[in-house]
């Protein structure tokens, strides 16, 4: 029964990045990324994982852009997914909540997750680039206990999911009781090699998988996956996962490997900004050594 293996996070945390990680180590042989990789960790909430309602019941089927509607088959719809052999790998942005009575995940579903976790202050900056928004209306959006937002690629028919506010969203999925490893993005970009080492013992330890080739592959990996690669890839290819792709804007503000850096935020936002942030989500962030 446990055939999911979540990445989750907040939006513009890293998981595509963790992505490309993830689908380098175990879905080559020499470590070494292209954006295809990305296909083997596809976004769950997406309209084919809920064909099977047109079956059940049509109305519903008919209305699934409705969280009351959708929310009553999140859990059928991971136990119908179609895995590769045991498991697989599929990314995230929901918040782990509970509407209507109705678990966005439960643990006889869930083989495992790993959860990336970016620092508030810097993920709004890179969010309000990604939804075209000021800072100040996406300050409102990941402050907001209710926030709901689509998922999906840009073109296509994305369904709603319940992302919540930052914190709501890291503490959601910590209640899940499966083997889980929280991954800070601003350690993944500081020490790439010591965390991707972090991760493969992780699946060693829970799940005894064991990786051939680790030391190359790690090494491959950290040459093709970092940001400075992954943008300038993106500027000759695009990236259809960049809600611009199908635009005609080709600005590089609009990229969606942008910048890939912390603490942007002492510079990108103002001092009112700042205390709105650290205000609302004060405690989790001195838990997690982002305040002190």
């Amino acid at each position: 029964m446990k055939k999911i293996f979540w990445v989750a996070s907040y939006p513009k945390s890293g998981n595509t990045w963790l992505r490309a990680i993830l689908s380098s180590l175990f879905f080559t042989k020499d470590g070494i990324f292209d954006f295809n990789l990305l296909n083997h960790i596809i976004n769950f909430d997406n309209p084919d994982k809920y064909e099977f309602v047109r079956s059940l019941n049509n109305s519903d089927f008919l209305n699934l852009h409705e969280l009351d509607i959708i929310s009553k088959y999140w859990s059928e719809a991971q136990k119908r997914t179609n895995v590769n052999k045991n498991f697989s790998f599929f990314k995230t942005h929901s918040s782990n909540v509970v509407f209507n009575k109705f678990k966005y995940t439960e643990n006889e579903n869930v083989l495992g997750l790993i959860y990336i976790l970016r620092d508030p202050r810097d993920v709004v900056i890179s969010y309000s680039k990604h939804l075209g928004k000021s800072i100040d209306e996406t300050i409102t959006t990941i402050t907001s206990k209710i926030c709901i937002t689509k998922s999906g690629l840009p073109r296509g028919n994305p369904y709603p999911i319940l992302l919540g506010s930052w914190d709501i969203h890291y503490k959601s999925w910590q209640i899940l009781e499966v083997p889980k490893l929280v991954i800070k993005y601003e350690s993944l970009l500081n020490n790439t090699r010591t965390e991707i080492n972090n991760i493969v013992n992780f699946f060693n330890k829970n799940f005894k998988f064991n990786l051939n080739n680790i030391d190359k592959k790690i090494s491959n990996i950290i040459k093709t996956t970092n940001f400075k690669k992954l943008n300038e890839t993106e500027k000759k290819f695009g990236f259809n996962e960049n809600p611009f792709f199908y635009s005609n804007k080709k600005k590089s503000s609009n990229l969606f490997f942008r910048k890939g850096k912390e603490c942007q935020w002492k510079e990108e936002l103002n001092k009112t900004q700042i205390k709105k942030i650290e205000d609302s989500f004060s405690q989790t962030m001195i838990e997690l050594g982002y305040l002190k």
